[in-house]
Parts: structure tokens; sequence; C-alpha cells
């Protein structure tokens, strides 16, 4: 068997291997796909309930009709989401928790259906007050339940998908470990057994070579078995044999060599080229027809003659000044022009190209010159006149290259001018980031007047009105305008409570007494109040002193953060934690709920919020920065630098 055979069927053996091992491998991607898309259909259905869950409390508790729409939206989304189910479910436990989630839902929905109406069929002067009825009461605390029981079969699905795709993943792994083990073993022994071979029968063929190159033609190379290396060894005795049929056509050969000496011999007479040999007397031996003609005489007119008697006496000192380093040190003289005439009554100059080659004798020394003579007066000719138009060129190229000078001079002029423009647009750009920041500070400060006139203005004058209110409504008589000064007295005073509320939101009053780092802890249990959000605090305890307006924005800005936790990051929990690097002040917010992305903060500029586009922007504008980054376990974190020399 051959090793080509030996190879194909080792290869063909492989490919089966692999395309089963890849046939495995695709099925077990796919199973990975599948199990990607069952977890992320699972974190949507998540991340919908929960939603849900917020809504229905923001619209119980604060009456807000904008909360009870996207409520019963998030109902209709996580009704169609559970109605579709995950893709390609396999196993009893998926569709079970899929059908208590669906029967969940479905009562959670008609009860909420139940608490509209009973809420609107409610009158109250509060609309707020309408959703604390004893019977909208009970069916709020259904409605828990069921929503509870949702987003733990919620949660539970979420981690059977989880689970699955894990082990699909695990097998992937399995699979492509095999894959690689089973390569290498195929690799190892197909080199082993190849390399047992090869040594052996290489050694064989090492043994006849070492013969044969030792100079005995007669042996060859032992031939054993019909593999590539067997036809190598009989293509080398092959070769052998051809040597010694060759040796022999040596001889054949010699006769042959004779007559194309003889062929070389009437080259030497017809060639296009000037040749010639002459003695250490410098008597021509031997010349061509050619060279004749270029000197104006005949052949015999040449041979036995000396040079100069040949030649004009001026042309053949030049031609035997150049004879010299070839007859005396047996030098090679390549490439020589030589010019003159060959005939006095010839008006025109002509020009030769010439070589010279020493001849020497049996004994090494210098008999002769051996020579090659070319007519190039054609070319010189034409040369002289390509160096005219050369010359027309160069005084061309130089008139161009002084105007690109010219050019040149003034492209650095408006290079420099262009250098100044941009020097002056990075100083107005600079101004423009000052009185962005001035406007900042003016903001802050604008938000701390009215904040004081609130209070100090408008908040004392309702509460006199509602003391004096209360006196009117205690002197009046019983009946209809005691129920009606009771009322106004309760709009009173829940405007007495919105405008301090408002007023805690525009300056807190624990900001400029005590701290940014107290003012958040206030900022944490006023949303745990109000969202129960729990929010932990860290604090490395070192100086991080800011002037008000500065503290007065990130301020703000931590509290658009954590309430981005609130509405959507589907966790009530966060990690605030202040510490100081440096000369800036770092504030991390962080969470474990769904994450962020562009279009979040997109939709948040566009409904005039504050955004997280514009708390970057307040940030920038006071020297800092703010990043925003998921977490590869799942959540956000938001980080705020400021400066504190700002």
């Amino acid at each position: 068997m051959t090793f080509a055979r030996r190879l194909r069927i080792i290869s063909l053996l492989s490919f089966t291997l692999l395309v089963i091992v890849t046939g495995l491998l695709a099925w077990s991607s796919r199973e990975v796909t599948l199990a990607e898309q069952n977890h992320v259909v699972a974190d949507q259905i998540q991340a919908t309930v929960f939603h849900r869950a917020t809504m229905r409390d923001e619209y119980f508790l604060f009456a807000v009709e904008r909360a009870r729409q996207q409520w019963f939206a998030l109902n209709d989304a996580a009704t169609r989401l559970l109605a579709e189910g995950l893709p390609q479910l396999d196993g009893g436990a998926a569709e079970q928790i899929l059908e208590r989630s669906r029967h969940d839902l479905a009562d959670s929905v008609q009860i909420s259906k139940r608490l509209v109406e009973q809420v609107r069929r409610v009158s109250a002067a509060d609309p707020a007050v309408a959703h604390h009825d004893e019977f909208a009461s009970r069916l709020y605390s259904q409605i828990m339940l069921k929503d509870s029981a949702l987003q733990q079969e919620a949660v539970n699905l979420q981690q059977l998908a989880r689970d699955r795709f894990q082990h699909a993943s695990k097998r992937m792994i399995y699979l492509t470990l095999l894959l690689v083990i089973l390569m290498a073993l195929v690799a190892i022994l197909n080199a082993a057994f190849l390399n047992r071979v090869l040594h052996r029968r290489m050694a064989a063929i090492k043994r006849g070579v070492d013969v044969i190159a030792a100079g005995d033609l007669s042996r060859g190379i032992e031939v054993e078995g019909k593999d590539e290396l067997a036809e190598l060894a009989r293509v080398f005795n092959s070769v052998t044999q051809k040597i010694r049929d060759y040796t022999q056509a040596l001889h054949d050969s010699e006769k042959r060599y004779r007559m194309q000496l003889q062929e070389l011999a009437n080259i030497y007479t017809h060639t296009p080229v000037g040749l010639f040999v002459v003695d250490r007397d410098l008597r021509y031996l031997r010349l061509n027809e050619h060279l004749a003609r270029i000197n104006g005489k005949s052949i015999c007119e040449h041979v036995g003659r000396r040079i100069d008697e040949v030649l004009p006496p001026e042309l053949a000192a030049r031609i035997t000044e150049s004879w010299r380093p070839v007859l005396e040190r047996g030098e090679c003289v390549l490439n020589v022009e030589v010019q003159g005439r060959t005939d006095p009554d010839d008006p025109a100059q002509h020009h030769w190209l010439a070589s010279y080659q020493p001849l020497s004798s049996e004994g090494g020394e210098v008999s002769g010159v051996m020579g090659v003579v070319l007519d190039i007066t054609e070319r010189k000719r034409v040369e002289e006149m390509l160096a005219g138009v050369r010359q027309h060129l160069e005084e061309e190229v130089q008139q161009r290259t002084a105007k690109l000078q010219l050019i040149n001079e003034h492209l650095t002029q408006e290079i420099e001018i262009r250098k100044k423009v941009e020097v002056e647009l990075l100083a107005q750009q600079q101004k423009l980031q000052d009185m962005a920041l001035d406007l900042a500070m003016a903001e802050e400060r604008e938000r701390d007047r009215i904040a004081s006139e609130l209070h100090d203005q408008v908040g004392q004058r309702l509460i006199l009105a509602k003391i004096k209110l209360d006196g009117l409504a205690s002197s009046v008589p019983g009946g209809d305008c005691e129920n009606e000064a009771e009322a106004v007295g309760a709009l009173v005073q829940q405007t007495i409570q919105d405008i301090r509320s408002l007023t805690f939101q525009l300056r807190p009053p624990l900001l400029a007494s005590a701290g940014l780092e107290a003012a958040l802890r206030w900022l944490g249990e006023e949303l745990s109040v109000d969202f129960g959000l729990q929010a932990e605090f860290e604090d490395d305890g070192r100086d991080k002193t800011l002037p008000y307006e500065i503290r007065s924005t990130v301020f703000q800005a931590v509290r658009e953060l954590m309430l981005n936790v609130v509405k959507h990051a589907g966790t009530l929990r966060c990690r605030v934690a202040l510490s100081r690097c440096e000369q800036s002040l770092v504030i991390a917010v962080e969470d474990d709920g769904v994450g962020c992305g562009q279009e979040q903060d997109a939709a948040e500029t566009r409904s005039g919020g504050f955004g997280l586009a514009n708390v970057r922007q307040k940030i920038e504008h006071l020297g800092g920065n703010l990043t925003v980054i998921n977490k590869k376990t799942g959540g956000t974190v938001a980080t705020i630098e400021v400066p504190l020399s700002c």
C-alpha cells in the first residue's frame, strides 16, 4: 500500500470523525441558541411583571392616570408574552409554570379592572383618597397576592431558562474538547506510524546512495515494497543507469564537438559585430568581415600587418593605449568608447564601443589580444539629440519648480492663518464652557431663591390663611358652610404640604447645613418612604467640601439616578458610594437590575425630563463627567466625578 493511499484512508477517517463531531457541535449550538432565546424571553416576562407592579402601586397610592394606563398596557404585554411562551419549550415544569402564571395574571387583571371601577365610583375631593376606600383596599390586597405569586413564577421561569442555557453551554464545551482530543490522538498515531516506516526505508536508501557516491555505479539501491519510497529507489537506480549511459555518450559527443567548432568559426566570420585577434606585436592574426568593413579594407589587407599600418596614426595610438592593460597585466577592458576616422577623407566622426580580453598561451602568458567592436555612431547621434531634449526638459522643470515654490509659500501663509483661526475658535469654545458653568451656577442660585420665597412668603401666607380659615369656620354656624370650610381647609393644608415638599426638593435644608453626604442619606429615606427603594450608603470619611451650588447640582443628579433605579432597573435596591479620588469627588450609584440602554436616555430627553443626557450635560458644565455602564452580572453602575476645586 502506498503512502498516498494510507494518507487518503487516514484523511477519510479523520474527515468522517470531523463530520460526526461537527454535527454534534451544530446540534449543541442549536440547543445553546434556543436556550439563550428562552432566557431572553424569560427576562422580558420578569421585567414586565415587576414593572407592572410598580405602575400598580403608583396608581393606587397617588391616583396618577398615566400610571393606570401604563399598568393596563403592561398587563396586555405580560398576557401576550405568557401566551407566546418560550420557543422550543421542553419539560413539564416550564409548562406548569407558564400555566400558573397565565392563571395568576388573568385573575390579577380581572381584579384590577374591578379596582379601577370601584375607584371611579367613589366620589371624593382628593382622587388619592378614593384609592383608600375599604373595598378598594381589599381588592388591592388581592391584586398584590396574585402579583406576588406571578412574580415568583416569573423568577422560577427565568431560573429554569438559565439552567437550560448553562447545561447547553457545558455540553458545547465538552464536545469541543472531545473534538480536539480525538484530532490530536489521530495526528499522534499517524505521525508515529509514518516515522517508523520512513526511518527504516530512508536508512536503506542512504546506504545505496553512499555506495554510488563512492563511485561504484554498478550497484543500485535495494527496492522494497510498492510505495513511494520504493518508487524513489527505482527512479534513483534508473538515474544511475542513465549516468552510465551518459558517460559512454560523452565519447560520442567529442566528435560532434569538433563539428560545432567549425560551426563557431562560421559564426565568427558572419557575426554582425567586429571580431579580431592580434599578437603581442600588435599584428592582426584573425578578424571577421564586419571589422574589415568598419576599417574600410579587406581581410587580406589586415592579416600580418600592425594596427598602425592599417589605421590612421592618431586612431591607432588611442587603440594601442587602451590595449596596454591587457598586454601588460592580463586585465579585461570592457565597453571602451573609441571615436575617430578610419578614412582621413571622411568628414564624419565615427564612434565605436569596444571590449578587449587577453589571449593566453598554454603557459598562461598573454600572447595577444582578442576584441569585439560595435559601431555606435547612429546611437551617439540619437543620444546627442536626446541630450538637447533633456536640457530643454530640465529648463521646463526649473520653471515649474519655481512656480510650485511660489504656490507653496502661499499655501504656507494660508495654513498659518488657519492655525490662528483655530486658536481663536478654541478660545471662544473655552469661553462658552465658562459661560455654561456660570449658567449652571445661576440656575442653582435661582432654585435657592425660589425655594426661599416659597418657604418664607407663600408658605407663611398659606399658613396664615389656614389659621384665619379655621377661625372663620369655628365662628360660622354648622351646616353646608361648615363642610365647605373644612374642604377648603383641607385643600389649603394639602397646598402647604405640596409647597414644603417642593421647597425640600429645590433646596434640601440638610444640603446647606449638614453637607452632601447627610442630604443624600435623607434622600434615600424619602425615596424609601415614597417608592420602597432600599438604598445602602458608603462613605470613605475623607473631606469633600464643595460650594453650595455645585453640591445642589450633584444632589439633583444623584436623585435622578436613584429615581432611574426605581423607574427602569426593575429592582428596589441600590448602593450609593461616596469617595474622594485625589482632587475629585466620585459618587457611584449601583443596582442589580436589568441594566439600561441608549433608548431610555433618549426617551427621557425627548420627554423633557431631567434625564441622563441632561445630568451628563450639567456635570460636564462643572468640569466633571458621568459614565453609565452595564455590569456583566446584570445591573448598572452610574459614576459621577466632579473636581473639588471647581
